[in-house]
């Protein structure tokens, strides 16, 4: 492993604030492992889906490398899913990626863009249906936390995007060092990726 790994999170108006910093607190529980940067199509400030404003490092027009890049989900998703720059910008850089990630409905925009095509995968249960109709050639999973397809990471609702990173962090250095963040964080991290008591309640089968 690099002395760092960068962690790169896309910000669109309106994504979902947990889907973001639950998943980047763990990460930065490690700093001497990761630093984390964020991307919007335009930089400068976005919203979130609660009002608040998060100001991004870069733009879709700067020059950056990433090791991984994690797609959140939210409100704004569904202005974003076919937006041909975000889809074209995905499929100029993943190729330089390590881990591509995505956390919720954001999904959804690894599908449109074709980065889940013969992938197993999963998303937020509730918006199960909608974002299973994007992309093709995708074993989507109805049941299942995360889903690791490779060095593709895909995570059901919100919170579940803290699970996923932790089984990233232990995938890239050890359960140990995972375990180590969790217990810092106080959080209970469910490790099993096939745990998923939200699909029954959304009627996912």
């Amino acid at each position: 492993m690099p002395l760092k790994l960068t962690v790169t999170t896309l910000l669109f108006e309106q994504f979902e604030l947990l889907d973001v910093f639950g998943p980047l607190e763990m990460f930065g529980l490690l700093p001497d492992k990761y630093q984390l940067k964020l991307v919007s199509e335009q930089g400068g400030a976005i919203s979130s889906s609660q009002g608040i404003k998060v100001l991004t490092d870069y733009s879709f027009q700067d020059i950056f490398l990433t090791d991984i890049l994690i797609i959140p989900g939210g409100e704004g998703i569904k202005n974003e899913v076919n937006n041909s720059n975000l889809l074209a910008w995905l499929n100029k850089t993943a190729p330089n990626i390590q881990y591509i990630c995505s956390v919720c409905t954001g999904a959804v925009i690894l599908a449109n863009a074709g980065l889940l095509e013969d992938c197993k995968a999963t998303t937020n249960k509730k918006h199960y249906h909608w974002v299973t109709r994007y992309g093709k050639d995708i074993d989507w999973q109805p049941v299942a936390r995360w889903v690791q397809d490779g060095t593709v990471f895909t995570s059901s609702g919100t919170a579940a995007g803290i699970d996923m990173s932790l089984a990233l962090i232990a995938e890239q250095y050890s359960e140990e060092v995972a375990r180590k963040v969790a217990i810092h964080a106080e959080y209970l991290w469910q490790n099993d990726p096939n745990d998923d008591p939200f699909a029954p309640l959304h009627i996912v089968r």
